[in-house]
């Protein structure tokens, strides 16, 4: 009988209301917290939006010039199809056979440390670029030594983006900086100076190829080689002629940069936004914080 007694199996009821009433109770208390805390979250609230509020005052703005670009394919196909029909022989004598224009290579030109250094010395900007460093009085540098190129080209190759449309093709350049002016116009310039850059670069590359091809029809006495080298010299020199003639050599001005009148950055009400939100944030985890050592301190 004892041996029964023992074996019985003992149950306890647990009320499943108890743990929701412990969620509550605790819910409640961390809102009680909370609202005893109003002070030190409305503080740290004021501040911090105060604080933002000042930063966004003093913030320097910056304008953004864009200008609206169309990479050039088309200004050589004439000259390439010609020179095309003899390109095995045209191999065979060491003349190059013209390529349209590859966009990612002129891209990659544009913000390359070779032409934003070139631009730089032709237009005196570092006076400009380190604005603050420069003595107009004095003409001269107020720091010594005197920021380098490298640091110009970086201070300049930070502001400059290039965003090319997968679509469309188009590309878009824009140049970032305080003064509205000077980004509009280095956005124009650097674009020009490209073109101006490429377009001597491919009439000097003609004149080597036609000196070659003309050295090599002096040699050749074969009538069909003849016949193919002078084809090629007319195509160089048809190259050559059409890049002289042609301003937008790489990249075509579909719409030129303007003066900005309205700052790109800073966005002020969005950082004001943002400092009240940490602010909020911040003085709740101060509450909690405060409210959690008091409770140990009084353990």
């Amino acid at each position: 009988m004892s041996e029964d007694k023992n074996s019985e199996t003992k149950y306890v009821m647990v009320d499943p209301g108890s743990s929701i009433d412990g969620d509550e109770i605790d819910l409640i208390e961390l809102i009680r917290t909370i609202l005893r805390g109003w002070k030190i979250i409305s503080f740290i609230t004021i501040t911090s939006a105060g604080l933002a509020y000042l930063y966004a005052r003093q913030a320097p703005e910056i304008f953004r010039a864009e200008i609206l670009l169309s990479p050039v394919h088309g200004e050589q196909d004439g000259v390439s199809s010609a020179m095309g029909q003899f390109g095995g022989l045209a191999t065979m004598v060491g003349a190059q056979i013209p390529r349209d224009s590859n966009i990612e290579r002129v891209m990659a030109t544009l913000k390359s440390r070779k032409f934003l250094g070139h631009y730089i010395k032709s237009k005196n900007l570092m006076p400009v670029l380190f604005n603050q460093y420069w003595d107009d009085s004095k003409n001269a540098w107020a720091i010594d030594p005197p920021p380098s190129e490298q640091s110009a080209i970086g201070t300049l190759k930070g502001n400059l983006s290039l965003n090319e449309d997968q679509k469309s093709g188009l590309i878009i350049l824009s140049v970032s900086w305080e003064n509205p002016e000077f980004a509009a116009k280095v956005a124009n310039e650097v674009v020009d100076q490209l073109n101006s850059q490429l377009r001597d670069q491919a009439v000097a590359d003609s004149k080597k190829r036609i000196g070659y091809l003309e050295q090599e029809l002096a040699k050749t006495t074969l009538q069909d080689m003849r016949a193919v080298l002078y084809n090629l010299l007319e195509s160089e020199k048809q190259k050559a002629m059409l890049a002289n003639v042609t301003d937008d050599f790489a990249l075509e001005v579909i719409d030129p940069a303007v003066v900005p009148t309205t700052p790109y950055k800073p966005n002020r009400k969005l950082i004001v936004i943002l400092g009240v939100m940490c602010g909020g944030i911040l003085g709740v985890f101060g509450v909690f914080v405060l409210n959690f050592f008091q409770k140990l301190k009084a353990s």
